[in-house]
């Protein structure tokens, strides 16, 4: 019995032994951990203070880049604002030479103008004297027009004819330079015939009574009217278009056209002044 009894006290020994090994065992594990621990931070700080070096290190190197690279724009910068002073100077002086350039043409424009309108007044001032003139070398002729027109006719005794029998003026007296139909002969046309008048009474008693012709039973639509120029001619005929147009399509009944002239409700127009509803399409 004592012997086993020593024998487990033996075992309580071994025990803690055991015991004492592991908890040694583990203080030194604690120890080691803590060291590993302590290494890692150690680390970690060189690591973050190497980068802080290099980062502090890398934004020294980009701001002395900037700065240079702000230098060069600055100093473009003060050439671009020296170029834009000279060139704002020559640009003034351009502004300058061009305005007074310009009022110097413009003075030449003005006085070309005014010879223009000067030259334009003397040529209108000279046609009119021009179909003045020519028109006083018709200041003798009558035009007898819508008369029948026939082959190998007497134009002379076809006005005498008239004169005498549709006119009542005694012709003993009356003598003509010419008497002849004018403008190219076309079929179904009747062309006017041109009376030159020896004297110039004798055209002035004819033209007082031109009116007797409308009542002619032989020569309907006939009509006697001055012998005008040639461009007194053309103005007359835009006016009698028009004239004819305001009695048909407008009613105004009173319109008629004398010398150069179209009177309407007692308004004058001339070949230029037509009112637009009154014009030819």
């Amino acid at each position: 019995m004592g012997q086993r009894k020593r024998k487990k006290s033996k075992r309580g020994s071994s025990s803690s032994e055991t015991e004492e090994v592991m908890a040694a065992s583990a203080s030194n594990g604690g120890d080691s951990m803590n060291n590993d621990l302590k290494n890692s931070m150690d680390c970690l700080r060189q690591v973050v203070s190497e980068g802080f070096v290099k980062l502090h290190t890398d934004l020294d190197k980009l701001r002395f880049e900037f700065k240079s690279e702000i230098d060069a724009v600055k100093l473009s910068i003060r050439d671009i604002e020296k170029s834009l002073t000279y060139t704002q100077s020559e640009v003034e002086d351009l502004k300058e030479h061009f305005e007074m350039e310009t009022k110097e043409h413009s003075k030449e424009v003005d006085t070309l103008n005014k010879k223009i309108a000067d030259l334009e007044d003397r040529l209108k001032q000279e046609v009119e004297n021009n179909i003045a003139l020519e028109q006083y070398t018709r200041r003798e002729n009558l035009r007898f027009n819508n008369i029948e027109e026939k082959e190998h006719e007497d134009c002379k005794a076809v006005v005498y004819n008239i004169l005498e029998k549709e006119l009542g003026v005694d012709t003993s007296k009356i003598r003509f330079h010419a008497v002849h139909r004018v403008g190219k002969k076309i079929h179904g046309r009747r062309r006017p015939i041109i009376v030159r008048f020896v004297c110039r009474e004798d055209r002035d008693k004819v033209w007082s009574v031109r009116g007797k012709i409308k009542k002619s039973m032989t020569h309907a639509d006939a009509y006697i009217t001055q012998d005008y120029a040639r461009a007194i001619q053309e103005e007359r005929k835009v006016l009698i278009k028009a004239m004819m147009k305001a009695r048909e399509e407008h009613g105004l009944n009173d319109a008629k056209v004398k010398g150069r002239f179209l009177f309407i409700n007692n308004e004058r127009y001339d070949s230029k002044s037509i009112p637009e509803y009154l014009k030819q399409p």
